[in-house]
């Protein structure tokens, strides 16, 4: 009978060392999938952030494309790309521009101050830098410390070409 007790026991602790290994290799399995959601989650980020300013920026250029209506200024030592627009006889401006953290647009008439703090937020941004260089329009946007940059001549000042 002492066999058989034996047999018993080394089956039994065979059956828990295998459900402990179970449980270790499950633990470490979910652990890893975690760290993999994390960084596949703050690269989407990353990318979005990219994706949408670049977006956002191309679409302002291409929809206000009309002769001395896009320009590039510093006002108040913010570089802003500014489109104007005359509605029923009123000049505005759209002001598109970084500040505190955040790249915004600003739609106003256009005698009203510059006020960056009440622009609408569009995407994170750390630093814009916006400039007319050799009949381009050259913006540079920061986002999670990378530059992308776009170059756009507009199409109705004569020069060929559009937003790269």
């Amino acid at each position: 009978m002492k066999k058989r007790d034996v047999s018993h026991t080394v089956s039994g602790a065979f059956v828990f060392l295998l459900l402990g290994l179970f449980a270790v290799f499950s633990t470490v399995t979910v652990l890893l999938g975690a760290r993999a959601y994390r960084n596949i989650s703050a690269s989407t980020g990353v990318n979005s952030a990219q994706r949408i300013s670049s977006s956002y920026l191309r679409s302002m250029l291409r929809a206000d494309d009309e002769a001395g209506a896009v320009y590039t200024e510093k006002t108040d030592g913010i570089d802003t790309l500014v489109m104007k627009n005359v509605y029923d006889g009123e000049e505005y401006l759209t002001r598109v521009y970084v500040y505190d953290g955040y790249l915004r647009e600003w739609f106003t008439e256009a005698d009203t101050p510059f006020e960056p703090e009440n622009g609408e937020t569009v995407c994170p941004a750390e630093e814009m830098t916006a400039a007319e260089e050799n009949g381009l329009i050259r913006i540079r946007v920061k986002t999670d410390g990378v530059f992308h940059e776009i170059r756009c001549a507009q199409r109705s000042a004569g020069t060929e070409g559009g937003a790269e």
